[in-house]
């Protein structure tokens, strides 16, 4: 599973799989987050379970009564998930800014014929 942000649809295994019925349920899908989703959310405190439980079922597209079915492993690896999507939302991670730093890279700038400062070549004036 990808740790990084989630801009694509992020495949998550469970460690026990849910069943219910005669369904399986070893995988849930989770789509890149649109403010539709966090907005299920309305009305729970944000440290809550259950706006967790609103948000990954919004992300998932997974009844909350399926959900509720997770082992407690299974939850908190996908609370990291959602605490990932709760900080874009909230301003705190921004693609933008991470667009940023990667054009501050010091290897773009060999690659296009600059060499990287280092220890060596750098002077404290």
């Amino acid at each position: 599973m990808n740790r990084s942000v989630l801009v694509e649809p992020e495949v998550f295994t469970l460690r026990v799989p849910i069943k219910k019925g005669e369904a399986v349920y070893a995988t849930l899908t989770l789509k890149p987050p649109v403010l539709r989703d966090i907005l299920r959310t309305d009305g729970y405190d944000p440290n809550s379970v259950g706006y967790a439980r609103a948000l990954l079922s919004a992300l998932s597209g997974a009844p909350e009564a399926l959900l509720d079915e997770l082992v407690p492993e299974d939850w908190a690896d996908l609370r990291l998930v959602l605490a990932r999507t709760n900080m874009r939302f909230m301003g705190l991670v921004n693609l933008l800014d991470e667009k940023k730093e990667e054009a501050k890279d010091p290897t773009s700038a060999a690659a296009n014929g600059t060499p990287p400062p280092n220890s060596e070549t750098a002077s404290a004036v």
